[in-house]
């Protein structure tokens, strides 16, 4: 039976996954070598929805679904790199993808938290850094990259048609869809799904970063 304790247990084992992403500072201004930082009011949200809005990913029309994609099937599928750091419980894989979207350039990590499959995923524009040699450029039939139905470039009017109102949102240009749902899994359990999507528009009103995680627990 799901009660406040396993609840809070969830949200402990959420902020084990990104902590070591949130605390992560700033980007080296010459490199992109790892997943940007979580904005610290991603916690803060409140649960709004209850249908998932960011459960998946596109690589043009390949689809990942948090949870149920291996990242060594989508290793495969890219023929990316995996890159591993941590152990048991603290263990992430990542692998790093590259690609154009409006003609520029962008970058996207998928991301394997105490996990086989994909529980998280990044994406956003590269600036004036580099991107890293490990780093797998995917070519045009692989392309554009989209998180949920939300891409680079796209303005607040638009991810809000596609959306709806966002749950929350920070003073730094973050907007925040996060939902929670329960369910019966094939034993009769009852599980947790948390799911947020993340977008942060910049200081156009464009999409410049994004992001999804899923964790579901009993």
């Amino acid at each position: 039976m799901f009660t406040v304790s396993s609840y809070k247990q969830n949200i402990r084992r959420l902020v084990g996954a990104l902590l070591p992403f949130t605390m992560m500072g700033s980007l080296c201004a010459q490199d992109i070598n790892e997943p940007f930082s979580y904005p610290t009011g991603l916690l803060d949200a409140p649960a709004t929805l209850t249908t998932p809005v960011g459960n998946t990913a596109r690589i043009g029309k390949p689809k990942i679904i948090l949870e149920s994609t291996k990242l060594a099937d989508l290793a495969d599928l890219t023929g990316a790199t995996r890159l591993s750091e941590g152990r048991d419980a603290f263990r992430r894989d990542t692998l790093c993808l590259t690609g154009t979207d409006h003609g520029k350039p962008v970058i996207a990590w998928f991301i394997a938290t105490d996990s086989e499959y994909v529980t998280e995923a990044q994406l956003a524009w590269v600036k004036d850094q580099r991107v890293p040699e490990f780093c797998r450029r995917l070519p045009p039939e692989q392309l554009p990259i989209q998180l949920g139905k939300v891409g680079l470039g796209m303005t607040q009017a638009e991810v809000q048609d596609l959306l709806g109102p966002a749950s929350s949102q920070d003073t730094s240009g973050w907007h925040y869809w996060f939902s929670q749902r329960f369910f019966r899994n094939d034993r009769g359990l009852q599980e947790l799904e948390l799911n947020w999507l993340a977008v942060r528009f910049d200081q156009n009103g464009l999409v410049s970063q994004a992001f999804i995680s899923q964790v579901t627990n009993l």
